[in-house]
């Protein structure tokens, strides 16, 4: 049967449209983080995996904070761009630094998804990393396609103890070009180890900033039954003139609906002959937080 839309009818149907279009949500605003980190024996650092951060201001305005890595390293880059109605959103650009005296990167990049509430659920990122250094053959390697997912976390972890497979997407405490940084963690099918775990950092030295250090801690940590985890790696490297001793430590507890501990790295270089202090790089205590 048909049914007459007279003026009555209009007017009702422009007031449903009308309230249809208020109701609709804005899209979300907040501190958002993840990536994908590789299943062992794939290099972590390797093309393939992901660290990304994301925060979301009001008027649908969002900041990138990411590293998409090829088999030749780079691929560490601020973005900008903006969140449709639907939280829908495509960034692409070309980033130039560089990080260290005699090395340029050049980072071509497109990251898109769709952000809600809780984050993203089936994001992709790409990125094309030209890296020259002095006196040497430019390098160029891609990513391929990466696909990630980003969650906002409470801090919260539900009950301690980690579900067979599970992963953990986050943020750390540190940030970088307004965001804080991404974090993300892969549980074995047992339920008792962390397979790998991924996450972006800055040093500060006496003198100079390293920001495009990405760190994992060592594969196949222990999950005792509390969902506690802990790791301390001590190093040292030497070269013709200097020495230097790494402290890196990791730890954390992880739960039925998220994850969250601390990090930290400190290095201190001496003058390999007469044992003086050179330089102490040190990123201090990190804090992380993760959501599965």
């Amino acid at each position: 049967m048909r049914t007459r839309v007279g003026a009555a009818g209009v007017a009702a149907a422009l007031a449903l449209g009308t309230a249809a279009f208020a109701q609709e949500p804005a899209p979300p605003v907040g501190n958002f983080g993840g990536g994908r980190v590789l299943l062992p024996p794939k290099d972590p650092h390797g093309a393939g995996s992901a660290i990304i951060g994301m925060r979301a201001l009001s008027g649908g305005k969002l900041q990138i904070e990411a590293t998409v890595r090829g088999n030749c390293g780079g691929g560490t880059f601020p973005a900008r761009g903006r969140l449709k109605a639907d939280g829908s959103f495509r960034v692409q650009g070309t980033n130039r630094r560089a990080p260290e005296r005699g090395l340029r990167v050049k980072t071509t990049y497109e990251i898109k998804g769709k952000l809600t509430a809780a984050g993203v659920h089936n994001g992709v990122a790409r990125a094309t990393n030209e890296i020259r250094i002095r006196g040497h053959e430019t390098l160029r390697c891609k990513s391929g396609r990466v696909a990630f997912k980003a969650r906002r976390p409470s801090g919260e972890i539900g009950t301690p103890g980690a579900a067979p497979r599970a992963r953990y997407y986050g943020l750390t405490s540190q940030r970088r070009n307004g965001p804080r940084r991404g974090f993300v963690m892969r549980v074995s099918r047992s339920g008792r180890r962390l397979t790998r775990a991924l996450y972006g950092v800055t040093e500060k030295c006496d003198r100079r900033k390293i920001p495009d250090i990405v760190d994992t801690p060592r594969r196949s940590l222990a999950i005792d039954s509390m969902g506690r985890v802990q790791d301390n790696v001590k190093s040292t490297s030497r070269d013709a003139a200097t020495v230097t001793r790494s402290d890196e430590r990791f730890s954390g507890t992880l739960g039925s609906t998220g994850a969250k501990g601390t990090l930290s790295i400190t290095e201190r270089t001496r003058n390999r002959k007469t044992g003086k202090l050179l330089e102490t790089c040190r990123t201090g205590k990190i804090s992380w937080t993760a959501a599965r």
